[in-house]
């Protein structure tokens, strides 16, 4: 009994241990400042009701790493065909959508432009996978394409990022939030599930 209780402090202290919740990692966001959830104007790119789960994100690895163009990305893992939506009203005014399904380069695309300096690249989609055309305006929330894998991508997903200045790549990223993933992440986390609520 009295060892018991010697050991008591320890396995109290170890049950606590377990209900922490751990610090943010360094996947879990650049060292940069995020805008509130709540004063974003980003939606995440697919339609309400969707759960999905997240890639890559930013700051986490391989093309995503810090100090890469795309480190400020997000990868969002949906089966090929998965329709995306725009994360922001816009103009379209760059998109490729003849590259081969699968393959290398940057594949197929759509990039949104803001009207403020900024805007979206939405890529790899499988050929003809692009629903819009050139010089449309989209408004948030309306479908651009679909999901798929082409360029330099190994499994279907639809990689995200939002540019400012000159799109040309290397571009220059810039850090977003979105206000209807559920859990309220900024930013998203790598490999978290979550649901995509109605803006």
């Amino acid at each position: 009994m009295l060892r018991l209780l010697a050991l008591a402090p320890l396995l109290l202290a170890a049950s606590c241990d377990t209900q922490r919740v751990a610090p943010p990692s360094r996947a879990d966001g650049c060292d940069v400042a995020y805008p509130s959830t709540d004063a974003t104007p980003y939606v995440v790119p697919f339609a309400p009701g969707t759960r999905l789960t997240t890639g890559l994100a930013n700051c986490s690895s391989s093309f995503h790493g810090e100090g890469e163009p795309d480190a400020l990305a997000t990868d969002f893992d949906l089966p090929t065909g998965t329709p995306f939506v725009a994360a922001r009203a816009g103009r379209v005014t760059f998109l490729d959508e003849d590259e081969p399904s699968d393959g290398g380069g940057s594949g197929n695309y759509v990039f949104v432009d803001h009207g403020d300096g900024t805007g979206a690249y939405y890529l790899h989609s499988p050929a003809g996978g692009i629903e819009v055309e050139l010089g449309d305006e989209v408004a948030q929330g309306d479908t651009l394409g679909v999901v798929g894998r082409s360029g330099l991508a190994g499994y279907p997903h639809l990689h995200f990022i939002v540019v400012e200045g000159d799109p040309s790549y290397p571009y220059r990223g810039v850090p977003v939030t979105f206000s209807n993933a559920d859990p309220a992440h900024a930013p998203l986390r790598t490999r978290t599930t979550y649901d995509v609520l109605a803006p």
